[in-house]
């Protein structure tokens, strides 16, 4: 279908088109993170680092439990050795003194092996530490502190520069410290070299010395079989308990970097309320603009219903309704320890239906990703659909489209520097709310933002000033530019396609002044 309408442009600039909708629950958070953008990108990134540091620290902690279980059931299956081998007696014939001999050096040798390969897990964990150690230098020394848009910009850049020039020697002395761990790890390796010789001369032996004793009593046999596997629990045993306190030094760590974690995450709720303080001034009395600090549990609670699918227990949702009153940090804390008595306590489930539902998340909840999953801040727009009296805020998704438009207008015209394109905004909104908001917010950003309006509206290009105007027309399938130029330029298109023509125009202005 064909026509003819009005284009106004406040400024020159690239744009893009916006279309009112009633945002979902991050497209609000979007709309107010724009507006503070540099600032929200830079903890943003440090947001997203540190959630990948507690990624790593988790997956370390996973693969040391993963490994102490496996060490404790080995230590499990070999039985009590020690009580065994103590309580064996004697046999009528000992084994000669050297075959005792060089079993026994065996068991060092063994003890031995453990010791270089306890080296190079520790020198090998040592490197990621100083990895990791160089790049949080770098991000700490290449850190800017100045804002560009502030005014102090210049007299932080000093400080930026002297900062980053403080990065180079300190990677030199990491990678000074990285060339001593390598020469540590290559001495690690030609002991193992030199001692796989002397290892190899004794196994032989060990072989011809068995060899000889062949003859040597069941009884003997035994307990040079005890005696072997007391090495091997032994070793077992001293293994695990490196890994305990490798272990104990990430859940440390882990705690350190919940702590910087929920600080950023604070962060950026604060920065969000900052925002939403400087809207709501300009929103006025009939828009609420509110932050909700983690109030959005969408997240949690899907991770919540997944786990419960296994439970094979009735009233999911009165389930979920429950435990979403528990914090996720407190809710892992009771899956890592089983803990179903506390957890009966606090859900008052009942012992066999705490213990179904706790089984069936130690099963699919993985409680060190539980207890940083994120919970964020819900961004409440409301608009006070209330025509006198006491007031009554609705949310913008249970608004019609033209109190949508009336509720998220003022938030798309603050102040941020990005294009808006607004197809026909007199659609939605009447006339007054166009000239008291619409109008008024062209004529106070026109200057460092462009906004461009699709209209039939006089009051947007004429009242609050277009810098251009574009008449169009179209056949239905092809649009042309008629006319640009000025308001007054464009004086009578815009009197003949937005008041109706001039006649029109006159007999309305007669019309008004008689009343």
């Amino acid at each position: 279908m064909g026509g003819r309408s009005i284009l106004s442009i406040s400024t020159e600039a690239r744009f893009y088109r916006w279309t009112p909708i009633a945002a979902s629950k991050q497209k609000r958070r979007n709309l107010l993170d724009e507006l503070c953008s540099e600032r929200m990108r830079t903890v943003h990134m440090s947001l997203a680092e540190s959630a990948r540091a507690l990624e790593s620290n988790a997956d370390g902690i996973r693969t040391a439990q993963r490994k102490i279980q496996d060490l404790t059931e080995q230590a499990e299956e070999l039985g009590d050795v020690r009580a065994r081998l103590s309580a064996l007696e004697p046999a009528d014939r000992e084994q000669t003194a050297d075959f005792v001999q060089i079993s026994r050096q065996q068991q060092v040798n063994q003890r031995e092996i453990n010791k270089l390969d306890t080296a190079d897990r520790s020198l090998g964990a040592l490197t990621q530490a100083l990895e990791q150690l160089r790049t949080e230098a770098q991000l700490a020394f290449k850190a800017r502190l100045a804002e560009p848009q502030s005014a102090n910009a210049e007299i932080l850049s000093r400080f930026d520069d002297r900062l980053a020039a403080l990065l180079r020697p300190v990677e030199k002395h990491v990678e000074a410290i990285g060339g001593q761990i390598r020469e540590a790890q290559s001495i690690v390796g030609q002991a193992r070299q030199s001692l796989a010789q002397a290892h190899t001369g004794h196994a032989s032996e060990l072989a011809k010395l068995t060899a000889l004793n062949q003859a040597a009593s069941e009884h003997a046999r035994m307990r040079a079989a005890l005696e072997q596997q007391v090495a091997k629990l032994q070793a077992l045993e001293e293994q695990r308990s490196e890994l305990k306190i490798q272990l104990k030094s990430l859940l440390d760590r882990r705690k350190s970097l919940k702590t910087s974690h929920i600080l950023m995450r604070d962060q950026i709720s604060a920065m969000r309320e900052e925002v939403a303080s400087e809207l709501q001034r300009e929103a006025g009395e009939r828009v609420r603009i509110r932050i909700l600090r983690n109030a959005d549990h969408l997240a949690y609670q899907q991770m919540l219903v997944d786990a419960l699918r296994g439970a094979r227990v009735r009233n999911h949702d009165e389930i979920i309704t429950t435990l979403m009153h528990l914090r996720p940090e407190q809710l892992a804390q009771l899956i890592q320890a089983n803990d179903c008595d506390s957890f009966e306590e606090l859900t008052s489930f009942g012992s066999e239906r705490s213990r179904k539902i706790l089984d069936a998340f130690r099963e699919s909840v993985d409680p060190l990703a539980l207890e940083v999953i994120a919970i964020e801040d819900r961004i409440g727009i409301e608009l006070n659909v209330s025509s006198g009296g006491k007031p009554n805020f609705k949310d913008a998704s249970d608004l019609s489209r033209g109190q949508k438009c009336t509720a998220l207008l003022p938030i798309l015209l603050a102040r941020r520097d990005s294009p808006l394109l607004i197809d026909q905004p007199e659609d939605n909104l009447d006339n007054h709310f166009i000239f008291e908001t619409v109008v008024n917010a062209v004529q106070r950003l026109k200057q460092r933002r462009q906004m461009i309006f699709i209209t039939h509206n006089a009051n947007i290009p004429v009242l609050a000033e277009a810098d251009l105007v574009l008449v169009m027309n179209s056949d239905g399938r092809v649009g042309v530019v008629e006319k640009s130029g000025t308001v007054d330029e464009c004086r009578e298109q815009i009197i003949d396609l937005l008041e109706g023509g001039r006649e029109a125009f006159q007999l309305r202005s007669k019309r008004y002044a008689s009343a």
